[in-house]
């Protein structure tokens, strides 16, 4: 009696078990979008925004069908794109992996595979994590792991034609804690199915200012109306943004983008690299030092000091000054006293 009541409870964990497993593969199964003739129609799901701002930013260098060379964005000569999205428990990060198929001269037939890693943290938005050359002319089945990210593409075999590849090889992305590594051919861990989670605590306040340096150029949607809703800056930062911006209605105040001292004309910033000159600014203060040039003045390099302070939901930037201008927050309380008082 006593076996046949444990061979009962037996049946009914193994049958648990199976349940459980279905779920978790289940659980595991990410979102993915495809445009086939394009890239913009990939900017769907939680990281939409973070993806469409990458895929316009005009920071890249090309050439025009008139054989000059130009700046463009990778939406503007794209041929066809995914973005696959891994899954997250409560506690890990999420990632959205782009694959984008474009040619960055347009007067020849070469095309170019890019791919770019975005990340969002538990209560943060989707920003870059980082950008490489991607190998093969397709990415299917791609696993999450740890530590990177795997995909298969085929390859040419003896006797293939282009269209009609017989081959199929995996290659993998490594993902870092601040960025991600070349492709390399995929040597081990077939098979994995695992989600990836961070190796290491993130620097929140270093990956704030990175997320505001790699926006690409929609700097007027950055430092515009929404400024106190984005997560960026500091409540004092962003009440003084806000004012302006209702302000320039009838006076100019600041134009230009402040992560370039002013600088005018799009394109954003490029070239960008960070440093923390003082790691012992504390606990509530710290400074991030960014040397960055213009998309449209690769050869202008500017400094830019960017202060930020630990507020109750978490790091936020609350100033920025360039070598040889005055800081943000100045320029625009300066220019929020000279407008009211021609109100008077």
């Amino acid at each position: 009696m006593i076996r046949a009541a444990m061979s009962h409870t037996r049946y009914w964990l193994a049958v648990l078990g199976l349940m459980l497993a279905t779920a978790t593969a289940q659980a595991e199964v990410a979102e993915h979008y495809r445009d086939a003739d394009g890239a913009l129609g990939i900017a769907q799901g939680p990281a939409a925004v973070a993806i469409r701002t990458a895929l316009t930013a005009r920071t890249r260098n090309c050439t025009g069908m008139d054989f000059k060379p130009i700046r463009c964005a990778l939406a503007d000569n794209a041929i066809n794109a995914d973005v696959h999205y891994s899954s997250a428990d409560a506690d890990s990060r999420k990632l959205a992996f782009v694959s984008v198929r474009w040619q960055s001269d347009q007067t020849g037939n070469a095309v170019e595979a890019k791919g770019l890693v975005f990340v969002a943290e538990p209560g943060v938005p989707f920003r870059l994590l980082g950008e490489t050359n991607l190998i093969g002319e397709s990415v299917r089945e791609v696993i999450f792991e740890r530590q990177r990210i795997t995909y298969a593409t085929g390859y040419l075999r003896g006797g293939d034609s282009r269209s009609e590849t017989t081959g199929r090889r995996r290659y993998e992305v490594p993902l870092n804690a601040d960025g991600i590594g070349p492709v390399a051919i995929q040597r081990t861990g077939f098979g994995a199915t695992v989600t990836a989670k961070p190796s290491t605590q993130p620097d929140e306040a270093l990956q704030l200012v990175k997320r505001l340096y790699e926006a690409g150029e929609d700097y007027a949607g950055l430092f515009g109306a929404a400024s106190a809703k984005n997560g960026l800056f500091s409540p004092g930062l962003a009440l003084a943004i806000r004012e302006a911006t209702q302000l320039s209605r009838r006076c100019p105040i600041y134009d230009g983008d402040p992560r370039l001292g002013g600088a005018q004309g799009a394109g954003g910033p490029i070239r960008m690299r960070y440093d923390q000159p003082n790691r012992q600014d504390g606990a509530d203060h710290r400074t991030v030092t960014v040397t960055a040039a213009q998309a449209e003045a690769p050869d202008a390099i500017s400094r830019t000091r960017v202060t930020l302070i630990k507020t109750a939901v978490g790091w936020r930037i609350d100033d920025l000054a360039t070598e040889g201008a005055h800081a943000y927050g100045t320029a625009l309380s300066s220019g929020i006293a000279r407008c009211r008082s021609r109100a008077r």
